[in-house]
C-alpha cells in the first residue's frame, strides 16, 4: 500500500503545465552587425502594386483563424473520416498542402504577422527576447509596429465585425456596428461553438448579446473575422472548453480531433448563413492558423517516471556550451529579469526552442562553429545563426545569436526547476514540422479552383491576399503575393 501511495505522489509531481500563454533589413556587413550595437530593422514601406487589387465594393471577406491548427491534425482527421466540410471545400478553391509559419511560431507574434502580411522584422514582435540596452528579458504582448488589415478597414470605413480576434480589440469598438468587436454573452463559455454562433447571428442579421449588450447588425459586414483557440487548448493538453486533460498522446490527439469535428460543423453552419443571405457567391473565405503543435515530454503520464523526454535539457545545453568554451557562462533568464553579472550567454525560451545571446560579440564564423558542435547532441534538432534568422525575416532587434531547437520530444522547460517531469504535453515554439507546417485554405469569390496546391507558401501571404480582396495594399507587407485570384467578372 505504501508503494502505491508513493507512485501516486510521484505522478502528481509530473508537470502538466508549461505552455505559452498563450522589411527587408539594412545589412550590417557579412556578420549581420557586430552583436553589440543596438542595430534594429527599419520599418520599410515596399512600393505598392495596385494592379491586382479588387476594385468592386460589393464583395465580402471572411477570415477564420483556428489557433493551433497543425497540418498533421488535418491529415489525421481525413484518415478517420472527420472534417467533412473542410475536405469538401478544397474543390471550391485552394488547399495549401505546404503552408508554413515563421519564427518564433508563437501566437501573438504570428497573429500580428498574418494581419500585417509581414515578417517580424516589420512587426517587431517575437514574444520574448533579451534587450542588451536595458540588460533585461523583455516580455511582449500584442505589440505590432506594422500596419494591419484592421487599421486600414477602419480608416477606409469598410464595415467590419470581429468575433474575438484579439489583435483587433484595440482598433474596433464594442458598440459601433460599423467596426464591431464581439465577444460571447456574459457567463457563456467562450469556445468555438459560442464564437461561431455569434458570427452566424451577425450574418443572419438577428439580435445577439455581446457581453451584456444586445446588438443587431442589419447589413453583413464586408469583413468578418473569427478567432477560436479550442485546438490550441486541447493541443497543449489543458483542461479547457469541457475537454479533460489526456493521460496519453493518443488521448491528446483524440481531444483535438473531436474539437476539430465540432468546429467543422460550425463552419458549415456559417456557410449556410451566407447562402441564406444570398451573398455566398460574392464572398472569399480564408481559414488558417498561427502555428501547429509539437508533442513534448513523455508520451504517457505513467511514462513520465522513466522517459528520456520527461526532464528539461537546458542543463545539458549549459554544460555543452561550457565544454565548447570555458568562458561561456550560460544563464536561462526569465521574463522581466536580468542576467547575473558573471553571465556571458543569455538564454531565453518559452519552453521548446532556446534563444542564445552572447554578451561578447561573435562573428558569423564563430557562431557557425558553435552550431556545428551543438548539432552533435542528440537532443538538438536544428540550430540557426544570427544571419540565418535575419534572412528568414526574424527581427534583429531581438538580439538572437543562435536559435537552438530541440529534436523529437525533448524540451527546454523548467527554467526554475529543471528536475521537474513533463508528460503528454504539446507546444509550438519550435521549427519542427509539427509546429511549422500548418493548415490553410482559401475558397469562394474569384478564387481559382485548383484543389490541392503543393507549392511552399508562407502564411503571412494570407494577409496580403485578404487585403487584395478588400481593395488595398498593406503598407508594410513583405510577404509574397498569392497568384490565386481570377479577373473580375464582367
Amino acid at each position: 500500500m505504501k508503494k502505491f501511495f508513493l507512485l501516486i505522489t510521484l505522478l502528481m509531481g509530473i508537470l502538466l503545465t508549461g505552455c505559452v500563454s498563450d522589411k527587408p533589413h539594412t545589412p550590417g556587413g557579412d556578420n549581420g552587425g557586430n552583436g553589440d550595437d543596438p542595430i534594429d530593422d527599419p520599418i520599410e514601406e515596399p512600393e505598392p502594386d495596385p494592379s491586382h487589387l479588387f476594385t468592386e465594393t460589393d464583395n465580402y471577406v471572411v477570415y477564420i483563424n483556428l489557433d493551433g491548427f497543425a497540418w498533421y491534425y488535418y491529415d489525421l482527421a481525413v484518415q478517420k473520416g472527420k472534417a467533412k466540410t473542410l475536405q469538401s471545400l478544397k474543390s471550391e478553391g485552394v488547399l495549401f498542402n505546404n503552408l508554413n509559419n515563421l519564427f518564433p511560431s508563437i501566437t501573438n507574434p504570428m497573429q500580428a504577422m498574418i494581419i500585417s502580411g509581414a515578417s517580424s522584422n516589420q512587426t517587431h514582435n517575437v514574444y520574448r527576447y533579451y534587450d542588451k540596452t536595458t540588460n533585461k528579458v523583455i516580455q511582449q504582448a500584442r505589440e505590432n509596429a506594422a500596419q494591419t488589415i484592421y487599421d486600414v478597414v477602419v480608416e477606409k470605413k469598410i464595415p467590419v465585425v470581429s468575433v474575438r480576434h484579439f489583435p483587433s480589440e484595440s482598433v474596433l469598438s464594442t458598440t459601433d456596428i460599423n467596426k464591431l468587436y464581439v465577444s460571447e454573452p456574459s457567463g457563456v463559455v467562450a469556445d468555438a461553438v459560442a464564437r461561431f454562433d455569434q458570427a452566424i447571428k451577425v450574418v443572419r442579421g438577428v439580435p445577439f448579446t455581446s457581453g451584456n449588450t444586445t446588438l443587431t447588425v442589419s447589413e453583413v459586414p464586408r469583413l468578418l473575422t473569427i478567432y477560436c483557440d479550442d485546438l490550441d487548448a486541447t493541443g497543449h493538453n489543458e483542461a479547457a472548453y469541457n475537454y479533460n486533460v489526456a493521460t496519453s498522446e493518443n488521448g491528446r490527439l483524440e481531444n483535438v480531433l473531436n474539437a476539430l469535428d465540432v468546429i467543422d460543423g460550425k463552419i458549415q453552419e456559417l456557410i449556410d448563413a451566407y447562402k441564406e443571405r444570398g451573398i455566398y457567391e460574392k464572398t472569399t473565405f480564408f481559414i488558417t492558423t498561427d502555428h501547429g503543435m509539437t508533442p513534448f515530454g513523455a508520451e504517457t503520464l505513467l511514462g513520465g517516471l522513466t522517459s528520456k523526454y520527461s526532464r528539461s535539457k537546458w542543463p545539458d545545453l549549459r554544460d555543452k556550451l561550457k565544454a565548447i568554451d570555458s568562458s561561456f557562462e550560460f544563464e536561462y533568464v526569465a521574463a522581466g529579469k536580468s542576467p547575473a553579472s558573471k553571465t556571458t550567454v543569455v538564454g531565453v525560451s518559452a519552453g521548446l526552442q532556446m534563444q542564445l545571446t552572447f554578451k561578447k560579440s561573435l562573428t558569423e564564423k564563430e557562431l557557425q562553429a558553435i552550431k556545428e558542435e551543438l548539432l552533435k547532441e542528440n537532443y538538438i534538432g536544428y540550430v540557426f545563426t544570427r544571419n540565418e534568422l535575419i534572412r528568414q525575416g526574424y527581427w534583429r532587434g531581438a538580439n538572437v545569436d543562435l536559435m537552438v531547437v530541440p529534436s523529437e520530444r525533448y524540451h527546454f522547460h523548467g527554467q526554475s526547476n529543471p528536475s521537474g517531469m513533463y508528460a503528454v504535453r504539446g507546444q509550438h515554439d519550435s521549427y519542427q514540422e509539427s509546429s511549422r507546417r500548418i493548415f490553410g485554405i482559401i475558397w469562394g469569390y474569384r478564387v481559382e479552383k485548383r484543389g490541392d496546391y503543393d507549392g511552399e507558401t508562407t502564411v503571412t501571404s494570407f494577409g496580403v491576399a485578404m487585403a487584395e480582396a478588400l481593395g488595398f495594399n498593406l503598407k508594410h507587407a513583405n510577404a509574397p503575393r498569392l497568384d490565386i485570384f481570377t479577373p473580375k467578372p464582367e
